[in-house]
């Protein structure tokens, strides 16, 4: 989707890829008067565009390199950095979208493989300026040929919530999660949409109830659908368009405190309001000319509070590229038609009755189409619960063939058990009367084993005894012996005396 940003003097900036995978941009400054395209770089798949209330432009973008790159105009140049680097033979970077809350930047890619499945990873990368965090989301299975697989919205706390949608065969389901507290919540499902050429708008209310509105085609029919959610999770669904022309880039928003949506009918733009109770007539919007037109993701700047909003708004293409902005042409209820207005401008100037019968006829082919689906969808269910009552009748007959071949082998299983039995009394006997024979042996040992301990016991006394008495023979030997010294010496003293006494009567 292209993106543009119209500044404080009212000139316009277009961004766009062109044809050779530039990212470009060029400056309306008059009406039908354009400047040169201008590079800012090549080799790219997919960018995104968010400018700021000081009126500063951020680029976020990705190349065939398996590069995330962002960039900002400094000084009438583009400068920047690289903020992520994959392995790009396996996966392409795009569907990018940003959201800025306070210093922080938000960008969200969708990773693709190369290998030609319908596989994508939804991602999350926070930046502030320093640092990167990377998050991811959920796998998507791709629906083919989508302008938008994921919105991004901001609620009143300045939190982030997502809601994306994937392909689960026989239909698309549209799912939600949000960021809080640097975490992303489990993914929950909302709701399926059938049909092709699928896209979705979002919108949260004052009341935090969710407003989705949904385009999709079934057969010759195209149809606008309004999904609310109130905060409770109940769901209501209402009717807005249903056309057998094309209805193109719906959009979704409130104005003068009432829920609208518009949409591209044949080149045609036509608007309608919600009562709270059911949608309004569709409302012709004349543009005043039969230019192309087509939607833009567009930034625009107020003078009056020196502020950048984000609108998504229709316009035409170059050279005089008119901006066409929902809340504002809504406003003029002069240019309301009545319904059979409506028709004679979409069918251009055919017979409404003729118009009416091709419409009836489309829905006549939807029902049965849809009959044709619930026909196919019992005939399944029937072959199910027929090929289950097969089964169950398979299961029978086996089990009645098992209970025959049981009965059969009953007589032979008793005989076998009165013969084990007998076994079973003959081997207990045995085993009564080796426990007898054991026990006696076992009251013999334990007799030995008294008798043993007894005559230990008494050797031991013998031992302590032996032990006493050889103590008693050291002390008398030791007596003995210290007699003898002493008699010894009381001998040898005594004949000394002698001597001595001898000695004198000699001389």
């Amino acid at each position: 989707m292209n993106s543009i940003y119209v500044d404080y003097t009212d000139n316009i900036w277009k961004f766009f890829r062109n044809d050779n995978r530039e990212l470009c941009y060029k400056i309306m400054y008059e009406e039908g008067k354009w400047t040169k395209e201008n590079l800012i770089n090549n080799e790219v798949l997919g960018f995104a565009v968010y400018v700021e209330g000081d009126e500063r432009i951020h680029i976020v973008y990705s190349n065939i390199k398996g590069e995330l790159k962002y960039c900002t105009m400094k000084d009438k140049h583009w400068v920047g950095k690289t903020l992520y680097q994959m392995d790009f033979d396996e996966f392409q970077i795009e569907h990018l979208k940003i959201e800025i809350i306070g210093e922080e930047m938000h960008i969200f890619f969708l990773l693709i493989s190369n290998d030609g499945s319908d596989h994508g990873v939804l991602m999350h990368c926070a930046w502030n300026g320093k640092e990167t965090k990377f998050f991811s989301l959920q796998d998507i299975v791709l629906v083919p040929n989508l302008k938008e697989y994921y919105l991004v919205n901001t609620n009143e706390q300045s939190g982030l919530e997502v809601f994306f949608i994937t392909d689960e065969g026989d239909e698309v389901s549209l799912n939600y999660c949000n960021f809080e507290n640097r975490k992303w919540s489990s993914a929950k499902r909302l709701y399926g949409i059938q049909g092709d050429d699928i896209s979705f708008e979002v919108l949260r209310d004052q009341q935090q109830d969710v407003h989705i509105l949904n385009k999709s085609r079934e057969d010759l029919l195209y149809f606008i659908d309004h999904v609310c959610i109130d905060i409770s999770g109940n769901i209501q669904v209402y009717r807005v368009r249903e056309s057998n022309m094309k209805l193109i880039d719906p959009i979704l928003f409130i104005g003068n405190n009432e829920l609208c949506a518009c949409w591209i009918e044949q080149n045609k733009i036509f608007y309608s309001f919600f009562n709270n109770e059911q949608w309004e007539s569709p409302i012709y919007f004349d543009k005043g000319n039969e230019f192309t037109v087509m939607r833009y993701h567009c930034f625009m700047h107020y003078n009056r509070d020196n502020s950048v909003k984000l609108l998504e708004t229709y316009g035409t293409d170059e050279p005089d590229l008119n901006l066409y902005i929902p809340n504002r042409f809504t406003m003029n209820n002069s240019l309301k038609h009545e319904t059979n207005q409506v028709n004679n401008e979409i069918s251009f100037n055919e017979n409404e009755e003729i118009q009416n019968l091709k419409l009836e006829l489309s829905k006549v082919k939807l029902e049965k189409k849809n009959l044709d689906r619930k026909i196919d969808s019992l005939n399944m269910q029937l072959q199910k619960k027929q090929r289950f009552m097969d089964d169950y009748e398979e299961r029978i007959a086996i089990i009645l063939e098992q209970k025959r071949k049981t009965d059969e082998n009953y007589n032979v299983f008793i005989e076998l058990q009165q013969n084990l039995q007998k076994e079973f009394d003959d081997t207990k006997k045995q085993l009564d009367d080796a426990k007898k024979q054991l026990n006696d042996a076992k009251d013999q040992l334990l007799k030995e084993k008294d008798i043993r301990i007894s005559i230990e016991k008494k050797l031991l006394e013998l031992e302590n005894e032996n032990l006493i008495i050889r103590q008693k023979v050291m002390t008398i030997n030791e007596e003995k012996n210290k007699l003898y010294e002493d008699l010894e010496f009381e001998r040898n003293q005594s004949i000394m005396e002698r001597l001595l006494r001898k000695k004198p009567s000699g001389i």
